[in-house]
């Protein structure tokens, strides 16, 4: 006999009844265990794709690439966050949202991390292949919630996991591959299935993370705007929009109002301040002109980027179009169109800008590839029907992408492979670390040094050097510095800062202090190597 709709009903609250009355943890494994069950296939395919991008990315890490500026400079903002609870060994200069270092030095703080390793770089490398596993976990998710199929999911974490590129800017402890994986998060939420507020909040806080941790990031704002408004319910699209916007900005509030509570949020004398940053970063800061013009620094910038890897950003470049045309794809397609913007405006383009290009590169061509065979949910299907019954050839058309599809993957492949297998087998130690260690052998801890930023925080924290090193650029830009500074017994920065073009604009205490050195020992060769000059004992500063 056929159960009554009441009765089905009443079925139904009894069991809700009796879900209700488990133990919460109760709860929550039967919930788990329904999520694992929903998820099985997709988790059996994203744990392998995981270990693979881990261990590329892992192998070779210490010892390529070699040492840069900057990532020097955030994992001593966190060390001094984590053992001296300020923002900065120096006067904190505004120049980035606090939020990227913050997290290292938060997880530095749970895990003992600059105890853990002989080199500040190697625990940055540790944090950085953390937000690489992360990333390339969320980008398939964020693949799957657009409407692409398993493989083409897969397809795109290989591209942003394994493209050389890809590999050698996610191992420098660089801001941007900390803000990668936030921002997947907000779009991941903003492409919830439920559709609900909790989902936008968590969104809305994704992104404000995102742009805390690099502001940079605000550039995106249309695009994942566009993407929470475009999987909205109608019912309560106000109401989430409202909510989020509030919850995401009040998170965001915090940056000036930490600025005003020290009373440097407005341009000052003897201070620095977020809105004189701001304008400097925005307005007076040199430019790098455009990619349009062939003898600017991003032209020549792009031709590097492209000696390791050409494949993933001229087919993101290609998809775009494609992409345009398929709704759930648009608001990626816009994030990567503002990425390319960015490179044209004639504007400051910072060396690690690809990174904001990869991920979406990756994306849009798993899904402009799916779009071409004509996947469910990409398509409408009520097109397909149509062009079937015309005689479209839909399957000739899937075969012959798929063919395609097989041979980018073989020739990708083909042509990352000795890229790959570079980085991956480096034995020989960055210049720099080997400076730091005949350092640490032979100049007395009270000497006072001038370093590259990448060395500064082991000789600081392992070695023990009192005075502290000073990190180059800050010995003509922090006034502390030259009021604190009375000499500088030895240099120890790559050959490459003496031969920029402005030196003696950007550096006048360096050059100075070189004229009057000797070099005592040397590593490494080109504009790669290091010198340690010990400056005379009768020279002072200017």
């Amino acid at each position: 006999m056929t159960p009554t709709l009441e009765a089905v009903t009443l079925d139904l609250r009894e069991v809700a009844d009796i879900d209700r009355a488990l133990p919460a943890h109760r709860r929550a494994r039967i919930g788990l265990q329904v999520w694992a069950a929903r998820h099985a296939r997709s988790i059996a395919l994203l744990v392998p794709l995981l270990a693979v991008v881990g261990t590329v990315h892992a192998i070779g890490m210490s010892t390529f690439p070699g040492y840069v500026d900057d990532p020097g400079t955030y994992l001593s903002q966190a060390w001094s966050l984590r053992y001296e609870g300020k923002l900065s060994p120096y006067s904190y200069f505004y120049d980035h949202a606090p939020a990227g270092w913050i997290q290292i030095a938060a997880w530095a703080a749970l895990t003992a991390g600059f105890d853990r390793y002989d080199s500040a770089i190697a625990f940055g490398n540790e944090c950085m292949l953390i937000a690489k596993v992360v990333s390339a976990g969320l980008l398939f998710v964020l693949a799957r919630r657009l409407g692409l199929g398993r493989v083409a999911a897969s397809v795109a974490v290989l591209l942003f996991g394994l493209s050389p590129l890809a590999v050698v800017y996610a191992r420098w402890t660089y801001l941007d591959n900390l803000v990668v994986p936030w921002l997947l998060l907000a779009f991941v939420l903003a492409y919830s299935p439920r559709r609900s507020l909790a989902a936008g909040i968590g969104a809305a806080l994704a992104f404000a993370m995102a742009a805390l941790t690099k502001e940079t990031t605000l550039l995106l704002l249309p695009a994942f705007g566009w993407a929470l408004l475009q999987n909205l319910d109608r019912r309560n699209r106000a109401q989430v929009l409202v909510t989020a916007g509030f919850a995401g900005c009040l998170l965001m509030a915090m940056y000036p109002l930490f600025a005003l509570f020290k009373g440097e949020l407005f341009e000052g004398p003897g201070h620095n301040s977020l809105l004189g940053t701001a304008r400097w970063q925005l307005a007076a800061r040199a430019a790098s002109g455009s990619l349009l013009d062939p003898d600017s620094a991003t032209s020549q910038q792009m031709q590097n980027w492209l000696q390791y890897d050409h494949w993933l950003l001229l087919l993101g470049l290609a998809a775009i179009p494609l992409a345009l045309l398929v709704r759930r794809l648009r608001p990626a397609a816009l994030a990567l169109v503002i990425g390319w913007l960015v490179l044209v405006r004639g504007g400051y383009v910072p060396f690690m800008h690809v990174i904001n290009l990869l991920p979406w590169s990756a994306l849009l061509i798993a899904g402009a590839g799916s779009a071409l065979a004509g996947t469910p949910g990409l398509v409408p299907a009520g097109w397909l029907r149509r062009r079937a019954a015309q005689g479209f050839g839909y399957g000739f058309r899937v075969t012959t992408v798929a063919l395609l599809l097989v041979g980018l993957v073989g020739a990708t492949a083909v042509s990352w492979t000795p890229e790959l297998r570079r980085m991956m087998t480096v034995t020989e130690q960055p210049p720099l670390r080997s400076a730091e260690e005949w350092v640490a052998r032979n100049v007395p801890r009270d000497k006072t040094l001038v370093v590259h930023d990448a060395i500064w925080t082991d000789l600081v924290h392992r070695y023990g050097f009192n005075p502290r090193p000073v990190i180059v650029y800050k010995l003509d830009t922090d006034p502390a510095v030259r009021r604190e500074v009375k000499r500088v017994d030895y240099l120890v920065v790559p050959d490459w800062y003496y031969r920029t073009a402005d030196a003696a604009e950007k550096y006048p205490t360096l050059m100075e202090a070189r004229k009057h050195a000797v070099p005592v020992a040397s590593f490494g060769s080109g504009d790669d190597r290091v010198q340690v000059f010990r400056v005379s004992e009768h020279w002072e500063l200017p």
